[in-house]
This record gives C-alpha cells, structure tokens and sequence, in this order.
C-alpha cells in the first residue's frame, strides 16, 4: 500500500513538473522604447518616440524584429499586433510585411525587395532547407509566387509561394460583408493571427474597427510538419524594400500561447507613423499652370 501511495505521488510529482514547464508564456509592447528582450538586425531601429521601424523608405534594406527569448508552441498561439505601411510620393510602394515563427532569427540568407528578407531564390523550390512560418502583408504582385493580386494577405510554409491568399480586406459586422484596405494607405492596420489545433486564422482591420467574426484566411497548418522541435520558436517580424520601396513600422504587439489572455489594444497610447513631409507629385504642375494663367492676365492688362 505503501509503495502505491509512492508512485502516485512521485507520477503525480512529474506531472506537476511538465505542466509547470509549459506555463503560459505572453507578453505586450504598448511602444518598443525599453527595447526588453527585443531582438534587432540590419536596418530595423527603435525611433525615440518608441515606434519600431523595419524599414526606412530607402532602397533595397532589410530589417527583422524578433522577440529574443525562444517559445515552445504546442496546440495554440495567438498574436496581435499594428502595423503600418508608409510610401514615399511619387515612387511606387513595397514590398511589405511578414510576421515570422521561425526555429532561427538568423535571416542572413535571405534576400531583400519580393522576398521580403525571408526568403531568397532557392526557398522557391518545394522542400527547401530551411523551416519558417510566414503571414505576410504583401503590396507587390509576383505571379512567380501564384499571387493573384498585389494588395494581399498570405500564408506562406517554407517558402514565398503562399499556401492561402486573399484581396486585402475584412469583415465588416455592421454591414455583413467585406471591405476592401489599401495596406500601402500610411495609415496603422490591425493584424490577428490565431493558431488552434491545426487551424491558422488570419484578419486584419483599421484601426478604428474591432476584430472581425469571420478572418480573412483559415488554413490547415499542422506545425509539428513544420517545426520538428517546436519547443525552441522564435516570433517576430521582417520587411524588406527594392526599388520599391516604403518604411515599414510595428506600433504596438501582443503575444500570447494562450488565446483567451491577450491584451487589449488602446488606440490613445499609440504613437504616431511618420508620413513623408515631400510635396505632392502634382504641385508642379500646378504652379506652372498658374504661372501660365498669371502671366496671360498681366499681358493683357498691360496691352
């Protein structure tokens, strides 16, 4: 009887010590200004107004932001998080952003401009060598990666030909329909991503809309296929520019392996996206029409 009591107490015990070990692990940046277990590379800075900027609006850089302390994602995860989009005037906008689940934060591989310094040209092949989960927010139509439009969100597994794609938009409750977003608009967007079982759900929204009923992508994604250790997961961010080119920012991003504990967003806190101070592409134009018209009515008041 003795030695039963025992071995309950000691199976009892180890039980114990594995639930311990896969405890809830969360977190929020309400602005980036601490930098705490923030992890930064190439162009990516924290600007003093606390605002996390991936990329600036210059040609062909590449800037990853990950969370610095490895996750162990078992059956669910869920992330929320603002973004914006800030194109130069005159000069097309891209290329665009990508939250990341990856086994590395080492992206020194990948190239910038399309793949979105995640990826580079042999990850186009279908078993590539390296392991990444990808939900980008992509700008620039690529038919190579079997985009069907260039405003889309997509899901991408080890490479940039997306598994799920979808025209940027969201589900708007008040009118039970969808609603199309310019992700290039400059203005914060709001992204969910929501991984349950083998089900990853996606939305986006502005910033004055609550998360939508219904996501914009739900897709199969099974991450023990993906990620053989899943015990040892970074998340985080990457953009990158090219020719075209656009500043990428992070405003505000809540993390969480348990769905019902996120924090709530406080839109009065966020700090502000900058916007190019560069005049209209227009104004020219319009100053020499004026010019024009100004020198007509002096020639006939004189004459």
């Amino acid at each position: 009887m003795a030695r039963s009591l025992l071995q309950i107490l000691i199976i009892s015990s180890f039980h114990l010590i594995s639930l311990s070990s896969q405890q809830e692990t969360s977190f929020v940046y309400e602005n980036f200004s601490s930098q705490e277990n923030l992890y930064l590379d190439a162009s990516a800075k924290v600007l003093p107004s606390g605002l996390l900027q991936l990329t600036s609006a210059s040609t062909y850089q590449i800037g990853h932001a990950f969370y610095n302390k490895p996750l162990e994602l078992n059956s669910s995860f869920s992330t929320h998080f603002v973004c914006a989009l800030v194109p130069k005037p005159g000069i097309e906008g891209g290329h665009g952003i990508a939250f990341l689940v990856s086994p590395s934060r080492d992206f020194s591989h990948a190239h910038s401009a399309r793949y979105l310094g995640v990826f580079n040209s042999s990850t186009l092949e279908s078993s590539p060598s390296s392991h990444v989960l990808a939900v980008e927010l992509d700008t620039i139509w690529n038919p190579e990666f079997k985009d069907t439009k260039s405003n889309h969100v997509g899901i991408d597994v080890n490479s940039p030909v997306s598994v799920g794609v979808a025209s940027a938009s969201y589900y708007s409750d008040k009118k039970g329909k969808n609603e199309s977003m310019n992700l290039l608009g400059g203005k914060p967007i709001q992204v969910w991503v929501d991984y349950e079982g083998t089900m990853l759900n996606v939305s986006i929204a502005p910033l004055a809309v609550q998360k939508p009923s219904r996501p914009l992508l739900s897709q199969h994604i099974n991450l023990k296929e993906i990620f053989p250790n899943r015990s040892q997961l970074f998340v985080g961010f990457s953009a990158a520019t090219g020719n075209a080119i656009s500043g990428h920012y992070i405003l505000w991003w809540s993390f969480s392996t348990d769905r019902g504990s996120q924090k709530r967003l406080d839109i009065s806190k966020l700090v502000e996206v900058p916007h190019s101070s560069a005049p209209h592409k227009n104004l020219p134009k319009l100053i020499i029409i004026m010019f024009v018209c100004l020198t007509f009515v002096v020639l006939s008041l004189l004459a």
